[in-house]
């Protein structure tokens, strides 16, 4: 399955941990795909690990971050908490982006091994 407006870029530990770091701030007529594409990411990764993301070096099989940063008309940037809710796959903002509202939007995963080679398959990543 390939991503639209997620564009990964890689690195690898010495113990076999990879991150992937996408940043992207779409026109605001994309926000709403770019957020659905998010979400699908996350569905994935809580469907391939039950146990959902948590500290690596605590045991976790993966873990993410993901950052929002809302753009208004008058340039001031305002945070927005990312809440996803793994039971309906949803994401959402807290505060939600008005449709003038562009955004800034910054989402690092890591993994252990198994979880890298079924996300390259999954999203056919490098």
């Amino acid at each position: 399955m390939n991503l639209q407006l997620l564009d990964f870029d890689c690195s690898e530990d010495a113990e076999g941990v990879v991150c992937w770091d996408a940043l992207a701030q779409p026109a605001p007529q994309h926000k709403t795909a770019l957020l659905q594409e998010v979400a699908q990411v996350l569905r994935w990764a809580h469907g391939f690990d039950h146990e959902g993301p948590g500290p690596l070096e605590n045991g976790a099989n993966w873990d993410f971050d993901l950052q929002v940063t809302l753009l208004g008309h008058d340039g001031k940037p305002q945070v927005a908490t990312p809440r996803f809710v793994p039971s309906t796959g949803q994401l959402s903002l807290l505060p939600e982006p008005v449709n003038t509202q562009s955004l800034s939007l910054s989402l690092s995963l890591s993994g252990t091994p198994g979880f890298v080679q079924a996300f390259r398959t999954q999203f056919e990543q490098a």
